[in-house]
């Protein structure tokens, strides 16, 4: 908060955003009305302030008005609060002293009509509100360890070590398994490439065998790992040894596995019928003794919508077809095409004579018939006619599943399952390969349903993620944004369960006295502690309750 010796001179900044904002917010209006408040020596409107020449204005204003709090009416703070902040550290101001008024997603977009430009001039007030109470925060650099723990030895785990040594930063690769390669030798081919999975893993152990900035462990698990971002400790297990490592990030590629739903089918794969990973299997064989003159492929019937089947689907009917000149019908309700060269798959297994049948409600009935698979579908397509298929061989598709130590390892990083118990992003949209915990990234298929191209992408941008958090050999951390009053402290443990960024532990607080603990460089500032805490111990600066009472005297109209 301002000092007794500090007058407050606060400036107002009002961005139309493109001509988006001003289109139904007044923002002549509302800076005619706000320059008369008290305290206020620069209100403006620009164009775009998230532009260099919007930022090279404020930088401006700020200086010659001698500026030391700044309102900022715009968009989302999500998108543009970090630009703002990075520009306030360039000219010497700190960028805590900034508060920031949504009018865009919360006012012009949401509130179209009359009563948009009040409700505008609301927002704005509680941001003046908020900035009046204001402190500056102070940030130090901590050292953080430059190496890298990546977890899994499939293409995704080997991808990300093999960049993270591309971009000089050490990678300790461990496998459960005795070798690396992870599912990669289990297809016949992959995701509609020519190269062989043999080809790829081969270029991959190369890569990691010449590189001096890998070390490989295979038959080793993670037992624990303890820390924050840039200084972890891992325990990890190898051949009934205990080792430690003092690392920087963690990158899991943990995969997936598959399974076959014998509830959903009413049966169990057979001589003539096999899973992708089965097909696949029988691929690999230079002779295959069985008739394969007709083959069904059944899509969505396991996994609606999984991107991976599907691509299994295609790219093994066009080897069925090319290998063999077998007649192939798949039965699918749709076809997960949204990746690089995925539609040319298609068209080629289209041109090439595949035929495909689409349902969707009523389920294709399979059944045997004189040694045959029998499969009738209503076609939508079709005007719902029923078609019906007798086929030499039926593939059925599998359910993709996390692997069963997904949970446990869960347990061992501190961080949550999402949507069918693989591993949740921070967000799914703005951070895909992050997880709640900073400093612990994905990649692969352990998080998302990703064909090949987009696992490579997604490994290295995990890797890059390590790379920006670790490369400088230290990292600027906000110095005690959250604090928890030891006196206060009654170690009930709630903000240790709720944290999500494993950010809060018990410490010594004094003589005989214990207390939670906020460690800065794992802290987000996410405020769930501040909120949950039954003993109000725990402060939130920026967000403290007269910070957020003065916002509300505005809203209940005493401003």
């Amino acid at each position: 908060m301002p000092t007794r010796q500090e007058s407050l001179k606060i400036g107002i900044f009002l961005c139309d955003c493109g001509g988006t904002i001003s289109r139904s917010i007044n923002l002549e209006d509302i800076k005619e009305r706000l320059k008369s408040l008290p305290d206020i020596v620069q209100v403006r409107i620009s164009h775009k302030l998230c532009l260099e020449e919007g930022q090279e204005e404020i930088a401006s204003d700020i200086s010659n008005k001698d500026i030391n709090r700044v309102v900022i009416a715009a968009c989302s703070p999500e998108i543009h609060e970090h630009t703002f902040m990075k520009l306030f550290e360039r000219i010497g101001l700190n960028p805590y002293l900034l508060s920031l008024a949504n009018i865009r997603e919360q006012c012009s977009w949401a509130h179209p009509g009359k009563e948009v430009t009040e409700k505008a001039l609301v927002e704005v007030k509680r941001a003046l509100n908020k900035a009046r109470l204001l402190g500056p925060l102070e940030r130090v650099e901590v050292s953080v360890n430059k190496d890298v723990l990546v977890v899994g030895g499939g293409l995704a785990g080997m991808h990300a070590a093999i960049k993270l040594s591309d971009l000089n930063l050490k990678a300790t690769l461990i496998e459960k398994e005795k070798k690396l390669g992870g599912r990669l030798s289990e297809f016949a081919s992959l995701y509609g490439l020519r190269t062989s999975p043999e080809e790829i893993l081969a270029s991959k152990l190369k890569a990691i065998n010449e590189s001096k900035g890998i070390e490989v462990l295979t038959s080793a698990k993670l037992l624990r790992l303890e820390g924050e971002m840039g200084n972890f400790t891992a325990k990890i297990g190898q051949d009934g040894k205990e080792t430690q490592q003092n690392l920087g990030a963690v990158i899991i590629a943990t995969g997936y596995e598959t399974r076959f739903l014998s509830q959903i089918y009413g049966f169990e794969p057979g001589d003539n019928i096999l899973t992708q990973s089965g097909l696949a299997e029988m691929l690999k064989s230079p002779e295959v003794e069985r008739p394969l003159r007709d083959v069904g492929f059944i899509l969505d019937f396991s996994d609606e919508h999984s991107r991976i089947q599907t691509i299994l689907t295609l790219t093994n009917a066009l080897a069925l077809k090319e290998r063999f000149g077998s007649e192939i019908y798949v039965f699918c309700k749709n076809l997960k095409l949204d990746g690089a060269g995925l539609e040319r798959l298609y068209c080629d297994c289209r041109s090439k004579g595949v035929i495909f049948f689409k349902f969707r409600d009523e389920l294709p009935k399979i059944s045997k018939e004189n040694g045959k698979i029998e499969v009738k579908v209503e076609d939508i397509l079709l005007g719902r006619e029923e078609v019906a298929a007798l086929c030499d061989l039926l593939v059925v598709d599998e359910k993709l599943v996390p692997r069963p130590d997904f949970e446990s390892l869960s347990s061992i990083l501190n961080i949550g399952l999402g949507p069918g118990n693989f591993y949740q992003e921070d967000n799914i949209h703005l951070y895909p390969v992050d997880s709640a915990r900073p400093g612990i990234f994905f990649a692969g298929n352990c998080h998302a349903d990703l064909d090949l191209n987009r696992l490579l992408i997604d490994a290295e941008v995990a890797a890059l993620g390590a790379y920006k958090l670790l490369s400088q050999g230290k990292i600027t951390v906000e110095v005690e944004k959250v604090v928890v009053d030891p006196e206060k402290c009654r170690i009930c443990l709630t903000c240790i369960r709720a944290c999500p960024h494993d950010a809060i532990r018990i410490v010594e607080a004094g003589p005989d006295k214990e207390a939670a603990k906020i460690f800065d460089p794992a802290c987000q500032g996410c405020g769930i502690c501040t909120a949950i805490c039954p003993a109000k111990a725990i402060s939130f600066k920026g967000y403290l309750d007269e910070q957020i009472i003065s916002e509300l005297e505005v809203i209940g109209g005493r401003v």
